[in-house]
């Protein structure tokens, strides 16, 4: 489990964890959203946001998977 979450390599959590919590999250925040109003009108409102946010951290995942697998 632990490796998982830490890269030994180079002693650093790994990108793919923190996008696995970020998932997480969000989708907890819809199903929540799905029962409490205020959340979803919340959610609403932040919904570009939140894609924008999660869009970034993936792309910037993806593209260092890319560079390591030049290297």
């Amino acid at each position: 489990m632990k490796n998982l979450l830490w890269n030994k390599k180079e002693k650093t959590v790994r990108g793919s964890a923190v996008n696995l919590l970020i998932t997480l999250t969000i989708l907890t925040l819809i199903v929540i959203g799905a029962f409490v109003q205020s959340v979803a009108a919340n959610l609403e409102k932040l919904a570009i946001l939140i894609t924008g946010f999660f869009t970034m951290s993936m792309g910037i995942w993806a593209y260092r998977k890319t560079q390591e697998g030049k290297q």
